[in-house]
């Protein structure tokens, strides 16, 4: 009885703290997911606008439990440029002129438990680029 009482508290740490790096990998995961939805639905026109390309990656990722896409963590951001990363996109892309789309999320986690010792925070940066195929 005595162990028990010894170990009890120590396992229900580790349980805490598992569920924690689950949760930090399944948002992860998640934020990957949603960059790479949002890029490949406007790579292929299927969002033809940027606000589209953005409201589809925050639909891939509202899908993943315990994700709150209304957060002020979360920050999600569309471009398309040309190869040079500066130019703005010709309509419609050419073999000469490809047009290239990015998406990138940026997400602040935060742990269940405040840790001592063990950071509570950890900022999730995620984006994703494809080529354009229209």
């Amino acid at each position: 009885m005595v162990e028990l009482a010894l170990l009890l508290p120590i396992l229900v740490f580790g349980l805490i703290g598992a569920a924690d790096l689950a949760r930090a990998f399944a948002l992860q995961l998640a934020i990957q997911n949603g960059a790479r939805a949002g890029a490949e639905a406007y790579a292929i026109n299927f969002t033809p606008t940027r606000a589209l390309a953005i409201q589809r990656a925050i639909d891939e990722m509202a899908r993943t439990p315990g994700m709150n896409v209304n957060s002020p963590l979360l920050t999600v951001d569309a471009w398309a440029l040309q190869a040079d990363g500066a130019t703005p996109c010709l309509q419609p892309p050419t073999i000469a002129t490809p047009c290239f789309v990015t998406v990138s999320i940026q997400y602040q986690f935060k742990t269940l438990v405040p840790w001592p010792l063990i950071p509570n925070t950890a900022n999730f940066d995620r984006s994703t680029t494809m080529r354009t195929f229209y």
